[in-house]
């Protein structure tokens, strides 16, 4: 007798917090309340089904054990591979809140089928239009000057926490053309020595972040005034609130501090 199939392992989301840790749990999902969305996916050949609930089902769950907590807190406390199908979860979720209707000539949206050419693409019956997933590419910066790197606080942030010059790459450019207009943007700075190092996915809504290294050529750091607030150069001892663990912004600063103290 064959062995009955794996049940995918469920992730629930509201919002952009994730339902834990009874939402891996089958009990508590069944006959419970119905997802506005739903959507299967396979990763490291392990089968997931991520649902998205509205507040209102949300409480439900949290009445029936469930307990939340914010997508960004809850990677901080994951490890790098436990937190990859989250991403790709919420990512996929997020997507289908806007991908219902065919941008070309309104008809309603269908699955691909899993065994086609266009696995998790959505197609349009009435035009024959493929779909796929949304992705937003990003350059975050890591800027050194003399020992020290540019820090920013962005008028969105927490009071006090400073991040990493960012910014999404526009129609025509390059990654690297992007990444020195967002300095000469958000810092009015110029830089050289661009030195990709490695990408993330980050589901917020969509973008795919590409981490550079870059060194300070010309120019007074000075905040835009609009998307960036203050600007400071810092040494590995004057860091101040920095993003949470999980962000590939924390760990960009993360490694600066370690090389810096492995070079004191």
């Amino acid at each position: 007798m064959e062995a009955a199939p794996t049940p995918p392992t469920a992730l629930a989301f509201s919002g952009q917090d994730i339902l834990l840790p009874g939402a891996g749990a089958p009990g508590l999902l069944e006959g419970g309340p119905a997802a506005a969305l739903s959507r299967d996916f396979a990763w490291e050949g392990r089968s997931y089904r991520a649902f998205l609930f509205g507040e209102a089902e949300a409480a439900a769950l949290e009445a029936g054990g469930a307990s939340r907590l914010p997508v960004r807190q809850a990677l901080a406390e994951l490890g790098q591979e436990e937190a990859r199908p989250l991403l790709r979860g919420l990512a996929l979720l997020r997507w289908l809140e806007t991908a219902r209707h065919c941008g070309a000539c309104g008809g309603l949206l269908e699955d691909c089928p899993p065994e086609g050419e266009e696995p998790g693409g959505r197609r349009c019956p009435a035009c024959g239009r493929v779909f796929f997933p949304r992705i937003s590419p990003a350059v975050i910066l890591l800027i050194t000057k003399g020992g020290k790197i540019l820090l920013a606080h962005n008028a969105r942030f927490p009071a006090g926490r400073f991040g990493l010059i960012a910014g999404f790459v526009e129609a025509g450019e390059t990654l690297e053309e992007t990444a020195i207009r967002e300095a000469r943007e958000e810092a009015g700075i110029e830089i050289g020595g661009l030195r990709y190092l490695r990408s993330q996915p980050w589901p917020f809504p969509d973008s795919l972040m590409f981490a550079f290294r870059a060194e300070w050529r010309s120019g007074e750091a000075r905040p835009d005034g609009r998307e960036i607030a203050e600007l400071r150069w810092c040494g590995p001892d004057e860091l101040p609130t920095i993003p949470p663990s999980g962000s590939i912004a924390r760990a960009l600063i993360d490694e600066f501090e370690a090389e810096a103290r492995g070079r004191a």
